[in-house]
């Protein structure tokens, strides 16, 4: 239903490494709340650009961008920001978002122009659960939010897709808890992990719910490290 990707340069490789969330909104699901403290952020920057766009476009109803809009710009930047409490931290590694320590690899290329090359991709291979109320707040962010320079609509839903065709053959690896368990549990269990598995941060260990069409084509220990 959803997807949201972190992106880490890895040093001693000097390599770009993307995970990517997968999101799964089911009517019976509950609201995610750690998940809802970040949509919320994004909901405060979404309504202060729509009301600034509002009122410039009140103001200057024959322009669609705000370079005439000095002031509201001002506005914007130097404190009209919203006087709610601001988020001071957010666990990107929540158990609400992160269930699992295993994932689908491959080597890419990013989603995004300038869809760079050699990116390490890993695919979470358990979903993050969301409420289709979320999966709605989301979509409506993000295909509606304005820029608060332009006034323009920044998603490319509004233009020519930037989607490119998938490589022939795209080769891809899975790592399982064959390959390893969690730091938590081998501490606990040793290497091999305890009897009965765990999840991260000994969290209940959930089985792989994302699969592909085919079996891996490449092993892990054969990624360009």
């Amino acid at each position: 239903d959803g997807e949201m990707q972190y992106y880490f340069f890895h040093p001693v490789r000097q390599a770009l490494i993307a995970i990517a969330w997968l999101f799964e909104a089911q009517p019976e699901n509950p609201e995610n709340e750690h998940l809802q403290l970040l949509i919320e952020e994004f909901q405060n920057l979404y309504d202060e650009n729509s009301k600034l766009c509002s009122e410039n476009e009140n103001t200057n109803p024959d322009s669609s961008t705000i370079e005439g809009g000095d002031s509201a710009k001002r506005r914007l930047r130097n404190g009209s920001r919203r006087e709610q409490t601001k988020l001071k931290y957010w666990d990107p590694f929540h158990s609400d978002i992160q269930k699992t320590i295993h994932f689908w690899g491959y080597t890419g290329s990013l989603t995004e122009p300038p869809c760079t090359d050699a990116v390490l991709w890993r695919i979470m291979d358990v979903p993050v659960q969301i409420s289709t109320g979320q999966l709605n707040q989301l979509q409506n962010i993000l295909f509606n939010y304005r820029s608060s320079e332009t006034c323009a609509f920044t998603s490319s839903h509004f233009n020519d897709s930037v989607a490119r065709p998938l490589a022939n053959e795209l080769r891809y690896y899975k790592c399982t808890r064959t390959d390893y368990v969690s730091d938590d549990e081998r501490e606990i269990c040793g290497d091999s992990g305890c009897d009965a598995p765990f999840g991260k941060d000994l969290q209940p260990y959930v089985e792989s719910i994302v699969y592909v069409s085919g079996p891996p084509t490449l092993s892990p220990t054969m990624m360009p490290f």
